[in-house]
């Protein structure tokens, strides 16, 4: 049964737009002029990409429906210019041939998060503490999105847990902290595979990226012969989102992260066993405890 696609193009700097007319019986050559309506890259010089990690869509057969490819409805479909990708590359290829993002590894401290984010957004010139803060404060000013249901607490509480060194930052704090400095915050998570992106239809211009292993957040950063130089990239910058996770799948090959679901912990204040985050998260609902460890 023939199903309409949904479908959105980045390209051109970072800018999104929707695919319109095309169906799961749509052919990859009418995929290809849809592109080129939308983006005026000719069909002989585009380069599309899709899914995480992005992977090429093949061209050879432009016959091929759109249903039998690798393209799902809802995609992202990256659209590049292959002749400005080829120049460009060959241009740099000498210049880069000592560049690679790395893993900046920081204190396994409960301020892992706020510490990453230091180091991506301000080259750690703002304590980390500070963007802790900064986090609670901006939560405290929404209580109307940021409401007992959602926090799982009152408003109040919820920040004042917050600004305790001993609690950890996760999703919440990123996607504030993304609004409050209008930069998109990217997340590969090594287990999954998967990138998280937060800012991500905000048109933001600026990205940064971080490594998450299941408890713990670390920085990315582009190292230049063994020094990292940069950790703010344009989003139209597709080949390092692309190297975020390679560097994630790297890490996950060596088994570098913590399975949520299988993982032992100890309260740390009634000593009581559990495992997995979700008995954690219960243990901490009927108990009121919420320091544990990882045993």
């Amino acid at each position: 049964m023939t199903k309409k696609m949904v479908l959105r193009c980045q390209f051109d700097g970072g800018q999104r737009k929707t695919l319109d007319g095309l169906t799961s019986s749509s052919t990859i050559r009418q995929l290809q002029e849809a592109i080129y309506q939308l983006t005026s890259i000719p069909q002989s010089i585009q380069r599309v990409m899709c899914g995480y990690p992005p992977k090429t869509i093949d061209f050879a057969n432009p016959d091929t429906l759109l249903e039998s490819s690798i393209i799902r409805s809802g995609d992202v479909l990256i659209v590049e210019n292959q002749k400005v990708l080829d120049n460009s590359k060959s241009s740099s290829l000498a210049s880069n041939c000592s560049r690679k993002l790395v893993r900046k590894v920081v204190p396994a401290d409960n301020s892992c998060l706020f510490a990453s984010l230091s180091f991506v957004l301000f080259n750690s010139e703002i304590n980390a503490d500070d963007l802790r803060v900064l986090a609670a404060e901006c939560i405290a000013a929404d209580p109307i999105t940021y409401n007992d249901a959602f926090l799982g607490k009152s408003n109040t509480d919820y920040c004042l847990w917050l600004k305790q060194k001993d609690h950890w930052g996760g999703a919440i704090e990123i996607n504030v902290l993304s609004t409050q400095n209008e930069i998109e915050i990217n997340v590969a998570d090594i287990q999954s595979g998967r990138m998280d992106v937060y800012g991500e239809n905000k048109n933001y211009h600026k990205r940064v990226f971080l490594l998450y292993d299941g408890i713990h957040y670390d920085a990315i950063g582009l190292e230049e012969n063994g020094v990292i130089t940069k950790t703010v990239f344009h989003t139209s910058d597709v080949n390092i989102q692309i190297e975020a996770l390679a560097l994630a799948e790297d890490a996950k090959k060596k088994r570098q992260y913590t399975d949520l679901a299988g993982f032992t912990l100890r309260c740390l204040v009634c000593s009581t066993p559990l495992t997995g985050q979700s008995q954690a998260q219960q243990h901490a609902k009927i108990t009121g405890h919420i320091n544990f460890g990882e045993v």
